[in-house]
């Protein structure tokens, strides 16, 4: 009947179940770090059976504990016409983000490959299973069957969030960031479609994405430190976690000098969709997608950078250890971390453990951290999916 809310930034106690327009008055008036920090947002939800005199006597009761307990109530009705008015909010609320159903264009024949059926993806998942680096709890079987249309893969979904939780303007915010400041003009340079779901906007006639925003962000950090764009060498680079392929594509296409992209992932969909969408892209002659199970065949390649894209925040402590002795192995001297949750794993159901004692041990130090928007104190609080970017290096 009543679900417990996340932590909201900006709320002043009121009383009672509020109309919209109270509620997006309440949301956005000034208070103190001290009151950001003490208050919270109920959602009282009420069941088609229950009766008109319990329902008082729930209003009742919440009405009288916000004073004491420092929480503002509203009914869930109210929550979703004042979402209706103002998605951005979206944010800061459990359980109320809503992808749009995927449109876009899709290949011919693709859903001939893409379907869960397919010979190749069962045979992944036959030999993923059990491996060490294969202990779910955010990506198990039933939740990727659940939450992921293979033929749009790059839709909103657990690999890339978009608009679930933004407004439009968030994403126009966050292009002119990306215009403004980045060094490399890949903004010029890359270019967006809607293929297989992806959510595209248009900012003053060019095609946007959060694929592609965040991908020139990360090419641009990275180039600062290590050699993507230099003429005189060649590098290798492996992706640990690297979904459907996003970032090989990217780097690919922006920087000629990079020899070899590895792909691994321990979800057998993302290998298999990783395969599909480079081949898709014409990239396979440049990016090579590994199995989990073919991971230590690497150990005699020189790779100089490694790259971990919100994964290995979303694995247990032990499967991060795992995934940081072979990198030891495999004698890889750059580690690139990106996550919103700093240096964590996800032990289980809101446990997590840091794990930045791992990587040290592993022979890594931090030589740099920076916020994913670097440039601009407002986008770091609400920019298009703040992050945190840590680059190390192996002494």
């Amino acid at each position: 009947m009543i679900k417990l809310l996340r932590r909201l930034g900006k709320v002043s106690q009121t009383s009672g179940f509020q109309r919209p327009e109270a509620v997006a008055s309440s949301l956005t008036s000034g208070c103190t770090d001290a009151e950001r920090r003490a208050q919270y947002v109920l959602f009282a939800g009420t069941s088609g059976g229950m009766s008109a005199r319990v329902r008082k006597i729930t209003k009742d009761i919440l009405a009288l504990s916000q004073n004491c307990l420092g929480f503002t109530a509203i009914s869930t009705r109210t929550r979703d016409r004042l979402l209706a008015d103002a998605p951005n909010l979206s944010r800061y609320f459990f359980l109320v983000e809503r992808p749009k159903h995927p449109i876009g264009k899709l290949p011919d024949g693709c859903h001939t490959v893409l379907r869960a059926d397919h010979p190749d993806l069962q045979d992944l998942r036959r030999r993923y299973a059990n491996h060490p680096a294969t202990e779910h709890i955010q990506w198990s079987r039933q939740d990727v069957e659940t939450r992921l249309d293979l033929p749009y893969f790059r839709a909103d979904n657990s690999y890339v969030f978009q608009s679930r939780a933004y407004s439009p303007l968030v994403f126009y915010a966050t292009a002119a960031y990306v215009e403004k400041t980045d060094k490399a003009d890949l903004f010029q340079v890359l270019e967006e479609d809607n293929y297989f779901g992806a959510e595209t906007f248009d900012f003053h006639g060019k095609l946007v994405s959060r694929d592609l925003l965040d991908s020139i962000i990360e090419l641009n950090f990275l180039a600062a430190y290590v050699p993507l764009f230099s003429e005189s060498r060649s590098i290798n680079v492996l992706d640990i976690g690297a979904g459907y392929g996003r970032l090989a594509h990217r780097m690919t296409a922006a920087c000629p000098n990079v020899g070899k992209y590895f792909c691994t992932d321990a979800v057998p969909e993302s290998t298999f969709l990783s395969q599909y969408y480079l081949a898709f892209r014409n990239v396979l002659d440049r990016c090579a997608v590994v199995p989990l199970d073919k991971v230590t065949e690497l150990r005699s390649i020189p790779i100089e950078l490694a790259i971990n894209v919100h994964s290995f925040t979303e694995c247990r402590g032990r499967v991060v250890a795992w995934w940081l002795e072979e990198l030891s192995a495999i004698k890889i001297p750059w580690l690139f971390i990106e996550t919103d949750f700093g240096l964590t794993s996800r032990d289980g159901y809101g446990v997590r453990n840091d794990f930045r004692e791992k990587i040290e041990e592993s022979g890594y130090r931090l030589i740099v951290q920076q916020p994913k928007f670097a440039q601009s104190q407002i986008l770091r609080d609400h920019g298009l999916y703040p992050s945190e970017f840590y680059l190390f290096r192996q002494t």
